[in-house]
């Protein structure tokens, strides 16, 4: 287990273009997305949230949606965010950060029956903050719909470049999730190939692939990924995906 200390790790408050250019990145592995947006997709409503929308990436795959805003504290992000659904009348956004207390209470008035993350809460300092505000937010009988990295183990080079401030095990996400006051409904590992493929190149070789060559051979494969965990819930992985409701 590496010594994840969170004060040694800078927080980022605002992205600068080289950081924009990697969500670009990520815009490549469409079946990734596809995925996960297929896991998310039966528990996603009418009015959702998506937090930490960075570019839209996650947003695109629920567009049909009567009403979708995008949530971020990157100033950069959200104008990139807004070049991407110009002219989208059911799209809005806001920057804010989400363990803001009094930056979120007016959020409420958009009545949100669902809030959607990937990859999000990790760089929040005080996650716990942004859970309960995640739940004072929400309608009763919302949704908080979410995958986050896993494990401390897979703590990497990309982790400490990326500003998160954790990884999670499936315990601490449930332990947190039913303090702010959640009921969970799924919570499970996600992406054990993944798992092994990180740990081995950037804990153990300790190397920084970011690359569109990486992550477009890792998005051709997904599919295979996807059918193995079809058939075995996989003991550990790359993320954890969950569903906490508000009751």
């Amino acid at each position: 287990m590496p010594d994840v200390n969170p004060e040694r790790y800078q927080k980022i408050t605002k992205f600068d273009s080289t950081l924009v250019e990697n969500m670009e990145i990520l815009s490549s592995m469409n079946k990734y997305y596809q995925w996960v947006s297929g896991l998310m997709n039966d528990y996603v409503g009418d009015r959702v949230f998506d937090i930490g929308c960075g570019n839209g990436n996650l947003t695109l795959f629920f567009i049909d949606r009567p009403f979708i805003m995008g949530l971020d504290y990157s100033e950069d992000y959200i104008k990139a965010f807004n070049e991407r659904f110009m002219g989208k009348d059911n799209v809005d956004s806001v920057v804010v950060d989400m363990s803001d207390k009094k930056a979120v209470r007016g959020l409420k008035e958009y009545k949100p029956d669902t809030l959607i993350t990937m990859n999000t809460f990790e760089h929040i300092k005080d996650d716990q903050y942004a859970l309960d505000n995640a739940y004072e937010i929400l309608e009763k009988g919302g949704r908080l719909v979410s995958v986050v990295p896993a494990m401390e183990l897979l703590y990497s080079i990309l982790d400490f470049e990326g500003g998160h401030y954790r990884r999670y095990t499936k315990k601490e996400l449930s332990t947190k999730l039913r303090k702010a006051g959640f009921k969970i409904e799924k919570l499970f590992y996600l992406n054990l190939t993944g798992a092994v493929g990180w740990f081995i190149v950037h804990v153990l070789m300790k190397k920084r692939l970011y690359s569109q060559k990486a992550f477009s051979i890792y998005n051709l494969c997904v599919p295979l990924f996807k059918f193995a965990e079809r058939i075995i819930h996989p003991p550990f992985g790359l993320s954890v995906f969950f569903v906490a409701r508000k009751e």
